[in-house]
């Protein structure tokens, strides 16, 4: 009985010392974790609360360590105003630059309109806007990244690179006084916590610091959704040729956006070209080596317009500029006038440039690690744990 309990005890302190080590360890690296500061908001309607019991502290200048059940900010009557959830009559009014920080010990996060958040908010009351932005560990906040920008469904190793890229990308953006990186597109999709998931979570901590360099700098880690079947050099969609960013080959074809087209009728170009009249052609003048069109003339009724290849892009709300044009009549009742419409037939989505996730998804799936995922997709980069003398 004596050498059971000993026995057990011994299993026990033995989990114990783990249990110790684990956590001491987790906590070593949290401190040495880089910390980000993400632009999730910029509005001036906006809702901040807890996640049910749990209260949060708001602490600035007029508010030392209140603990809230939430809050709103809103434009009202050319005043921007504050109030709090259990006195809705008293109303604050803010002054710009001014600014505040919420915190909250809750796991579950603080709710910035329909979307949860962990770590800190600091939000900002400017002339024009108010900005919420997010502060919180770079691991954390790739957690959400991953699964933000990347089907969870998709093969490990492909999130992984992912993760890699993401972090890569995230810790290059110099930011400025107030945030670092914007939660959209802009620059790349976050969602708080409503985008984390087991899988993201395993990409993330197993690739835990992990980044990309060349030349013992961090690489500006461009990707993209799919090229088309090549992805393109830097300096053929930008001015900066980067030695990394070489247009390779993509395995992007099983996607439904590998290839695509949109039509736009007459009213819609002469909406879209107002100074030119009725759109008679459009030629284009150069395309890059992968096929993707650099810059196009638009030729109207009443003058022409040149203009570039990602420029027209946006112009049209498309996929990507690896783009052709075919105008056809449209069928009128009068058949004495003539209206052109416009079909673009296209390929792939996103600029082209670095990485294409339809590509690592292939990749993939049949057998690639992440890591050599990365170094078809950034030629020439080398993958370590970031260092603050990589920036």
């Amino acid at each position: 009985m004596i050498l059971k309990l000993k026995k057990k005890f011994s299993k026990c302190y033995l989990i114990s010392i783990l249990f110790i080590c684990v956590f001491q360890s987790d906590n070593v690296l949290a401190s040495r974790e880089p910390i980000i500061r993400v632009l999730i908001s910029k509005n001036n309607n906006i809702r901040i609360r807890s996640d049910k019991s749990i209260p949060l502290t708001i602490k600035g200048k007029f508010f030392s360590n209140k603990k809230i059940k939430g809050l709103t900010l809103k434009n009202e009557k050319n005043r921007k105003i504050l109030y709090f959830d259990k006195n809705k009559e008293k109303k604050f009014d803010l002054k710009s630059n001014q600014q505040f920080q919420l915190r909250s010990s809750d796991g579950r996060g603080i709710w910035v309109g329909q979307k949860r958040f962990p770590g800190k908010i600091n939000v900002f009351v400017l002339d024009s806007e108010i900005l919420v932005v997010n502060v919180l560990g770079i691991e954390k906040y790739l957690s959400s990244v991953v699964g933000s920008e990347m089907p969870t469904k998709w093969p490990m190793e492909a999130l992984k690179a992912q993760a890699i890229a993401s972090r890569t990308y995230a810790l290059k953006q110099k930011g400025n006084n107030l945030f670092d990186i914007d939660s959209t597109q802009k620059n790349q999709v976050y969602n708080g916590l409503e985008s984390r998931t087991y899988k993201t979570l395993r990409a993330v901590r197993s690739t835990r610091s992990l980044v990309m360099t060349y030349n013992n700098k961090l690489i500006n880690a461009l990707f993209h959704s799919s090229s088309g079947g090549m992805t393109e050099n830097s300096q053929d969609v930008w001015k900066n040729a980067y030695p990394y960013l070489k247009s390779v080959k993509d395995f992007d074809k099983n996607n439904p956006k590998f290839k695509w087209k949109k039509t736009f009728s007459n009213k819609e170009l002469i909406n879209l070209f107002p100074n030119i009249g009725e759109i008679e052609n459009i030629e284009i003048i150069n395309i890059t080596s992968t096929g993707r069109v650099k810059n196009v003339r638009v030729i109207g009724a009443n003058g022409s317009d040149q203009i570039s290849g990602v420029d027209l892009r946006k112009k049209l709300g498309l996929n990507s500029n690896f783009v052709r044009f075919k105008l056809i009549e449209e069928e009128l009742e009068n058949k004495f006038s003539a209206k052109k419409s416009l079909i673009v037939f296209g390929q792939g989505s996103g600029h082209g440039v670095g990485m294409s996730q339809w590509g690592a998804k292939y990749m993939a799936s049949k057998g690639q690690k992440a890591e050599r995922i990365l170094k078809h997709f950034y030629r020439g980069v080398q993958i370590k744990p970031f260092r603050k003398d990589y920036l």
